[in-house]
């Protein structure tokens, strides 16, 4: 049944085409003149003309949009969605999704965004995984394309929101392991040395292995003479609360140094103790950008310890005690004269 004038039309084009079916609408160009212009592109008759219907019914009722606007691109509707949506967050949010988009989602900028499928836009998520990104990116991600849709289906632009559908991936938080090298201990020893503010505590984070937390907690009553001087100490598990680390050579005089100026704990500021993020940023930090490495965190220290025992030969079972791991034989509740000499050797044989 031929259709009545100004209703539109499905006509098939000819070569070989994904999307062969076109619909085809009359519009008004700006000098008042009626023009044919494109209204979608479909893989099937059927779709194509359901595509017609839904639009000459929404234009029945005064809804349907302009064909300008549903032709918009990916790109274009980026424009639009941030122009709005960016006056509402911080900048650091802005500078977020900004990225998302310029190193990720523009990919996608000269598609109509009533085009897009749902595997095109899972394909950005899938690679962001592929990739190693972080949970974060992969979130901001899904946020811009989420706006996009937003924007999109409040102005009729697509039928469906595909964001609705996509496979978000877990992805664990990435967490650098790191270890000075035998330059940047040397660097490290040479500011304790030249009294760099609390260089001379991340030198026997170094040569102690105590995590952050169980280092800062420790107080003047963690230390032992015995043996040549050791500290008994440690938080996080069995195996490693109250451990024995015997003090090597090179950082007790700064151990002597800390225990004479007192203090609530055996680190401290003007007497009293210091958190661990206090001491991450104005302790630490100053000292990892001297030795060039930014991205280091105090964790690095005890990598350093393992590796340093690791290097002189110290055998496994000492370099788990010295580290407070899980072993069978736990000596944490027991320890011997032959054990706390079996310690101190291990400690000893590092550079």
């Amino acid at each position: 049944m031929r259709r009545a004038n100004g209703t539109g039309t499905v006509v098939k084009l000819s070569g070989n085409r994904r999307r062969p079916y076109a619909v085809r609408v009359s519009e008004r160009d700006k000098y008042g003149q009626i023009v044919q212009k494109a209204l979608g592109y479909f893989a099937t008759a059927r779709e194509a003309q359901e595509a017609l219907d839904e639009h000459n019914r929404l234009k029945a009722q005064g809804l349907a949009p302009a064909i300008n606007q549903m032709n918009m691109t990916v790109g274009q509707v980026y424009e639009a969605w941030s122009a709005r949506a960016y006056a509402k967050v911080g900048s650091q949010a802005i500078r977020g999704y900004t990225s998302s988009w310029k190193m990720r989602v523009s990919r996608f900028a000269d598609r109509k965004m009533r085009d897009m499928t749902l595997d095109e836009w899972q394909s950005i998520l899938d690679e962001d995984e592929k990739n190693g990104l972080s949970q974060s990116i992969v979130k901001k991600d899904l946020h811009v394309i989420k706006g996009l849709y937003a924007y999109s289906m409040e102005r009729d632009i697509v039928g469906k929101d595909y964001s609705a559908f996509l496979d978000i991936p877990t992805i664990a938080p990435k967490v650098e392991k790191g270890a000075f090298t035998d330059f940047q201990l040397a660097k490290l020893e040479e500011l304790a040395r030249e009294d760099f503010p609390w260089a001379d505590t991340v030198l026997m984070l170094c040569y102690t292995g105590f995590r952050i937390s169980e280092f800062l907690s420790l107080t003047r009553f963690n230390y032992h003479p015995e043996y040549g001087g050791y500290l008994q100490g440690g938080l996080k598990t069995k195996a490693g609360k109250n451990r024995i680390v015997p003090i090597h050579p090179k950082i007790a005089p700064y151990l002597k140094r800390w225990l004479d100026k007192g203090g609530d704990t055996l680190i401290h500021r003007d007497g009293k103790a210091v958190s661990d993020g206090w001491y991450r940023q104005n302790a630490f930090a100053p000292v990892a950008h001297l030795l060039g490495l930014p991205q280091a965190t105090p964790h690095w220290c005890r990598h350093t310890f393992a590796s340093m025992l690791h290097r002189a030969g110290t055998d496994t079972l000492t370099a788990k005690w010295l580290l407070g791991h899980s072993t069978e034989t736990d000596i944490t509740e027991h320890y011997t004269h032959e054990s706390i000499e079996e310690l101190v050797a291990g400690i000893r044989k590092l550079a």
